[in-house]
Parts: C-alpha cells; structure tokens; sequence
C-alpha cells in the first residue's frame, strides 16, 4: 500500500478546524501521570547482559547462628555456611515511535509551532507509562494473590461487594512483619520500619469512609513526614500512595461481551462531538466501531477492546499482560454501530473481544522491593533518518532492552478487590 510507511502520521489537513484557533488546549498535556510503580524496584544493570539476552540475579541468604554454648576445650568450629538464590531474565526489547510529515498542518497550528517539542514530550510520557505498566504487571505476578479479602479463589469470582476493608491492611502488616522483611521507608537506622501500600483511588476512598474509619491523612501527619510521590495518608503504621494504575476496568468477571464484526484502524471510533463539549478525532476519520451484538451494552458503560488469543477465548476478561487493549467509554449507540468518547489508538481485528465487566482493584503491600529491574540497555530516545521516497516523513521513538520481573514473593502482598461504583 502507497501510505503504509505513514501509518500512524499526522498527515497535513488531518486536524480539526477548531484546533487550529484554540491550540491553547495543548495545556491539557501539562497534566502528567507520575510514574510510582517503577521506584519500588531494585534496580540492576548490566550492559554485557545485551550479548547474552540473560540477565542473572543474586543475593546471599543471612546465616542461621548456632547459640549453644561452647566449652573451653574447643578448638574448631564447624562454621555458618552462606548460599545464595538467584533468578534468571530474559530481557526483552521495547520500544514504540511517532511519525509525522514535513507538511502537516500541526506544525503551524499546535505547541505554538513546536511540534516536534511536542512529539518529543509525548514520547516522554510513551516511554514512562510503558516502565510503569511493566513494573505493575511483574508486582502483579505474585504467586500467592488474595482475592476478594480472602473470600474468593480467583480473580474472576470477585463480586462487586467485595471491597477493599480495613482489617486487610492490619492483616497484611502482621503478615510482613513476621517475614522479617526490611520498610522500603527504613532510609536510616533510626527510621521505624514502613509498609508501605500501593493502590488505587477508588480503594482510598472506601478505606476513607469505612465505619469507624481511623484513616490518618498526610496533613495530620505532617508533610515533612512524606517520602512518597503520590502518598495519600496512612492507616495503623501503613503508608498509603495511590496510583490509577492498578484501577483495571473490566478485568473481574464478564457481565456482557461481544465481539468486532470488522478490524478497526488507528483513529476511528469517536463519536463528532462527546460531552457537547469536545470534537474528537480527526477530519475524514470513521466515527463508529461495528459490533457483532449490541444487546446488554448502554451509553455511558465503559468496555474494554483486547484481544482473543491473548485475552483467552470467548467470555474471558482482559488481561493486564495484554498490551492491544484500549478501555473506553460509550456515548452513543446506532444499532450495531457504536461510538466512545476517543477515538482507538491501536488497530484491532475481526472478531477481537469487546468486554464489560467488573472492575479489579489492586492493593500492594511491600516491606522491601520485591521487583527487579533488569537493564542491558537503558530506555533511550532514537531519531531514525527520513527513508521515505519524498524524504517527508519525521520519525521519533525509544528503545531498551530490560525485564521487570518478581524476585522476592514474600516481602510482599497482593490483593485483589473491587470498589465502590458511585
């Protein structure tokens, strides 16, 4: 196809009209999701590793001690005896790029001509929600996950009552404490151990208004108090910080699916005007999604696009391993037709799963980084030449070649919940 090298380009003529009077919408772009999973991993490099494709970590167990007491007539001792575990990564390669025309008429019209400072601070945020995505999916590796407060077997038997309550986190400490694991706040000797727990707003909020709620917000606490980006408040001796992240819509049990009765492309979907406010997508873009069954699916529910293979077959969830999926919202509904408040970024094929489910909120507890890592080759910007035959079209992108993975279970706990839907 003569356009296939363009594929994902902002092409001259593509953006909206009123774009290009109200460019100070860009401003929007100054609101940025933090990374906080990734400063929770002990990080290791290791550029030899970029040979090999394998990274191999380590550590020495603490020696057992042997109290009984020793007579004066001993001359030898057997000696403690140190070993080690390891863990080996298989490094991966990532990577994603923007490509944009010499001619297009962003150039003129947004980032008061600054686009490629634009496309540069977009790929800023690629590269940081990917870490962050990454990060979460290896703490979410945990072998030993607790569903629903320890009343469910799995993730898919999680009802949506079963909400985040109080006594988890008083459990999860003791739980922790007994492990021996060192506070990942423990900065100094004479800092108390700290267990600190990563979850989502919606889990705060329900902690916050649970009966005889004695949530400690960071003001009573004190700011100097604070180590954390993103930290919320505390409850009995466990610091909370929040992060969106680990909010995954539709991932719990299915309550309606559907599939595609077409592929879709980059940029189709959104419907001409959202919120009577906004104009989404681009000029020419298709505004609606083909469904094969639009029975059980309302404006206003939120559904998630993945994929079958990866997803698993009909009437399965989305997984957060899933990199193709794409959640948004439904604004209006033309008989099989259907179209959501953004347009989809990613293509998606024939027959790829379209899912409404119960949402899963996840809560990690940590007494010390039990993620590591793994660097070969460091997340660094790439500025590929112009190999187009016109020599138009601008490529910027990232590259590395590293590996998030669990390395230590036990210093750790995951649970796995649903929240409040008001």
């Amino acid at each position: 196809m003569p356009n296939a090298y363009e594929t994902g380009t902002l092409m001259s003529g593509a953006m909206p009209a009123w774009q290009r009077t109200y460019y100070e919408g860009v401003l929007m772009d100054t609101i940025r999701t933090k990374s906080i999973m990734v400063p929770f991993c002990q990080i290791k490099e290791d550029f030899r590793a970029k040979d090999t494709g394998t990274m191999v970590f380590s550590e020495v167990y603490d020696t057992s001690p042997n109290w009984n007491a020793l007579t004066e007539n001993s001359l030898w001792l057997s000696g403690t005896h140190l070993d080690t575990r390891s863990v080996s990564l298989a490094l991966e390669i990532h990577g994603d790029v923007l490509k944009y025309s010499d001619y297009t008429d962003a150039l003129n019209y947004l980032n008061k001509g600054d686009f490629k400072g634009l496309v540069n601070d977009k790929i800023g945020v690629n590269v940081t929600e990917t870490l962050d995505i990454l990060a979460r999916n290896a703490f979410l590796a945990h072998p030993s996950k607790v569903f629903g407060g320890g009343l469910r077997a799995n993730r898919l038997a999680i009802l949506a009552t079963d909400l985040f309550l109080p006594d988890i986190a008083e459990l999860a400490r003791t739980h922790l404490e007994e492990a021996e694991v060192p506070g990942v706040a423990a900065t100094q000797d004479t800092d108390l151990q700290t267990i600190v727990c990563v979850t989502t707003p919606r889990v705060i909020h329900d902690i916050r208004t649970a009966a005889a709620s004695n949530w400690l917000s960071i003001n009573q606490y004190n700011d100097a108090t604070k180590k954390f980006t993103g930290e919320v408040g505390s409850w009995n001796g466990v610091r909370f910080i929040r992060t969106n992240r680990l909010r995954m819509l539709n991932h719990g049990a299915v309550t309606q699916q559907t599939t595609l009765s077409a592929p879709t492309v980059k940029g189709q979907g959104a419907a001409a005007t959202v919120d009577m406010v906004y104009s989404p997508g681009q000029n020419g873009s298709v505004r609606t999604v083909p469904f094969t069954l639009a029975t059980g699916f309302a404006v206003g529910d939120t559904v998630t696009i993945h994929s079958v293979l990866v997803g698993g077959g009909a009437t399965k969830p989305p997984i957060e391993t899933d990199g193709t999926q794409e959640t948004r919202r439904i604004v209006a509904i033309a008989g099989l037709n259907i179209s959501f408040d953004k347009p989809l970024l990613k293509e998606h094929a024939s027959g790829d799963l379209v899912t409404k489910g119960i949402p899963i909120h996840a809560s990690i507890f940590m007494g010390g980084p039990a993620v590591v890592y793994g660097i070969a080759e460091r997340p660094t910007p790439v500025f590929p030449p112009k190999m187009d035959d016109l020599m138009m079209v601008n490529r910027i992108g990232w590259r590395g070649f590293f590996k998030f993975q669990q390395f230590r279970p036990e210093w750790i706990e995951c649970h796995e919940t649903s929240g409040t839907s008001n």
